[in-house]
């Protein structure tokens, strides 16, 4: 290009530009005024000691920065995203979820003719040695056009001051939902941006395409990843640990993209600043799993005393796990080592989580959630002053595991049909107990043994006297069942019909026999008589229809 023209052609045209207004652009000329002051650039560059060369180095270098800046910055104007200044809002605002990644999608794309003069001027500037100034003024330019962008998407407000600081939940939670929204439109729409645009005017300039994309959007890169950071550090609660995961989950997201991003020399630092990020909310995930599993294991809600129902911490623990399932990809990622089973002075015995070995790390932290959840419930249950109480108790809250696992079926695989059938075995133990230990009442009323007393000639015969006696323990034991355990509960109704079922079964019929053995040995006719205050029927009735009565 540069051949066609002479040295002094070239000198003129440097020369002339020179002494035009600064206002005035080689870029806003015709193509032939442009590619004309291009070949006047190459062919000084290609003749170093003609004449005057050093200065009109200088003068074409000056003249191209400025070029440079100056349709760059023309370029910047536009605007990206929402305009109107009512649709943005403080952190604090209910407006706050306006921000939307839609809204992001569309802007206007660098035209090929800026694109075009922008890498002919910095190749210029490149042979002319002056390729770090190009890159600096670049990296001025877009920098400060990408703030005011991310300052419309309120980047600003993801701060949350010094780490290890504890901050009042209602703000934290609106700057996790901002970063979460903020996040994804930063790295996956304007930094890609940003870079497809270093990459198409630095293409052919080395490592200068990536230090440029690098320098542009580092500080804001950094302020992203260290938004993640400082929640990690702040020591949430593990209360709050499901929202805050919220936020772990966005950041996996972006790494991902940001990992390609910045997978130049330029951008190591970056990677290794979200690659400590990274730990540092490993470290936080797994202290906040312990912090839950110590604080079921260790909670003392009281029990109500009159119910058997489940507890209200029972069914938290349970609505704790399934959300804990839904982020079952990030927690998976976040935890790789086995759950500590030492809290304090108690240890969990290894074979308390079943088959061990075929868990996953994340599968056995949930596992071992519900191991000391039930035992913190056996240990509420044994403070019910009627023991049937607390085995009614324990079946109705590991029945409500149980079912809780058997509704999920991404949960139930996690824990596995050996834990599972562990849990159903201990649902039937403890309905088993309670059937036993009510029907245990009734039947020694029914027992022969004591009945009969032997004479001074080594016979036997009944005592009416202890015969009616029992009785009269029947009796007791029907009123105490039917004031107690009506008012008992079982909320699922195929668990109660069973109970009622059974003991239906196993006390109509012994009651039965029992009447008709000794009514007439007593003398009784009826059962109207004052001995007898309830039929075998009744006896059914109360089993059937008032045990466990409030249950709805």
């Amino acid at each position: 290009m540069g051949s066609a023209m002479s040295q002094q052609a070239a000198v003129d045209t440097i020369t002339q530009w020179k002494s035009r207004p600064a206002h005035e652009l080689i870029f806003d000329s015709s193509h032939r005024d442009i590619s004309q002051y291009m070949q006047a650039v190459e062919k000084i560059l290609k003749s170093p000691r003609m004449r005057g060369f050093d200065e009109l180095l200088a003068t074409s270098m000056a003249r191209l920065k400025r070029e440079f800046q100056a349709v760059l910055n023309r370029q910047a104007n536009y605007i990206a995203g929402p305009s109107s200044v009512t649709e943005w809002s403080s952190v604090n605002d209910s407006t706050a979820c306006a921000i939307r990644y839609e809204d992001y999608l569309d802007y206007e794309k660098p035209n090929k003719q800026v694109i075009s003069y922008l890498r002919i001027v910095a190749e210029r500037m490149s042979v002319g040695g002056n390729l770090g100034e190009c890159s600096r003024t670049y990296i001025d330019v877009r920098k400060q056009f990408l703030k005011s962008q991310l300052i419309r998407l309120r980047i600003e407000e993801l701060s949350i001051g010094g780490s290890g600081r504890r901050f009042e939940w209602t703000d934290l939670e609106a700057k996790v939902e901002l970063w979460i929204q903020v996040s994804k439109i930063c790295v996956e729409l304007f930094f890609q941006r940003e870079k497809n645009f270093c990459e198409e005017i630095f293409q052919n300039l080395g490592a200068a395409r990536d230090e440029c994309f690098v320098g542009t959007v580092q500080d804001f890169a950094v302020r992203l990843f260290g938004f993640a950071e400082s929640v990690s550090l702040s020591d949430q609660p593990y209360k709050r640990m499901v929202s805050v995961f919220g936020l772990y989950d966005g950041f996996l997201s972006v790494l991902e993209v940001s990992d390609t991003l910045f997978a130049s020399e330029s951008g190591r630092s970056i990677r290794d600043i979200s690659l400590d990020t990274l730990c540092k909310i490993e470290n936080d995930v797994g202290r906040m799993m312990y912090d839950f599993e110590n604080a079921v294991l260790n909670e003392i809600l009281k029990v109500p005393d009159d119910k058997g129902e489940i507890h209200r911490l029972t069914e938290y623990v349970m609505d704790q796990i399934n959300l804990l399932v839904r982020h079952k990809k990030l927690l998976s990622n976040f935890i790789k080592t086995e759950p500590l089973l030492k809290f304090g002075d108690s240890v969990i015995p290894k074979e308390e989580l079943g088959d061990f070995g075929s868990r996953t790390d994340f599968d056995l932290h949930l596992i071992l959630i519900i191991v000391v959840l039930l035992m913190n419930l056996e240990g509420k249950s044994k403070k019910y002053k009627d023991p049937i109480l607390g085995d009614l108790f324990m079946m109705n809250n590991i029945h409500h595991i149980v079912q809780k696992i058997e509704g999920s079926d991404e949960l139930h695989e996690m824990i596995g049909d050996f834990y599972l059938n562990k849990l159903r075995q201990k649902v039937k133990q403890s309905m088993l107990n309670y059937q036993s230990s009510t029907s245990n009442k009734f039947l020694a009323c029914f027992d022969d043994k004591g009945l009969y007393v032997t004479s001074w000639y080594f016979s036997s015969r009944l005592s009416k006297t202890t015969l009616k006696k029992r009785m009269k323990d029947f009796n007791d034991v029907f009123e105490h069942v039917g004031a107690l355990h009506s008012s008992w509960t079982v909320p699922d109704s195929q668990l109660r019909a069973n109970i009622r079922q059974y003991l239906s079964d196993k006390l109509v019929p012994a009651y039965q026999h029992f009447l008709e053995k000794f009514r007439r040995r007593c003398g009784i006719k009826s059962p109207g008589d004052k001995s007898i205050k309830h039929s075998a029927e009744e006896l059914k009735a109360l089993v059937l229809e008032k045990l466990l009565a409030n249950s709805s």
